[in-house]
C-alpha cells in the first residue's frame, strides 16, 4: 500500500509541475510574413473626407515602404465595439519596422487619436 501511495504522489508531483511549467508564455520571433488588423470605430464628428485622407496616407505607405504587400479596407458588420477594419500585411518584420519608422506612418498616428473613438490591434 505505501509502495501505491508513494507511485501516486511521485506522479501527482510531475504532473502539477508539469502543469506549472506548461502555463509559460510561449512567444515565436519569425521573420516571415506578418499580417496587422487595425479594428476601430470612428469619433462621430469624423467627415469622409477626414476618412479618404487617412486611407491615402496608407495608399501611399504601400507603395513606399519595401515589403509593405497589402492594405485593405473592411466594413465589420457583426460587432458592436468596432465598425471598420485596415488589414496590412507585411514580407517581414523588417518590412513593419520600415512602415512603423516612416514620417507617413507618424502622421497617422497622431490623426489616429484624432478620428478614432476605439482601437484595437491583432497581428499575426
Amino acid at each position: 500500500m505505501k509502495t501505491i501511495a508513494t507511485i501516486l504522489w511521485i506522479s501527482l508531483s510531475l504532473l502539477v509541475a508539469n502543469q506549472g511549467h506548461s502555463q509559460q508564455q510561449t512567444v515565436i520571433h519569425h521573420d516571415g510574413p506578418i499580417t496587422k488588423m487595425l479594428l476601430f470605430k470612428w469619433n462621430e464628428q469624423v467627415s469622409e473626407e477626414q476618412k479618404k485622407h487617412m486611407t491615402a496616407l496608407f495608399e501611399d505607405l504601400v507603395r513606399e515602404v519595401d515589403g509593405f504587400d497589402l492594405f485593405e479596407i473592411l466594413e465589420i458588420t457583426y460587432s458592436q465595439r468596432f465598425e471598420t477594419a485596415f488589414v496590412l500585411k507585411f514580407r517581414s518584420e523588417a518590412a513593419e519596422k520600415l512602415y512603423q519608422e516612416h514620417p507617413k506612418h507618424q502622421q497617422l498616428a497622431q490623426l489616429g487619436p484624432l478620428l478614432v473613438k476605439d482601437f484595437q490591434e491583432v497581428k499575426y
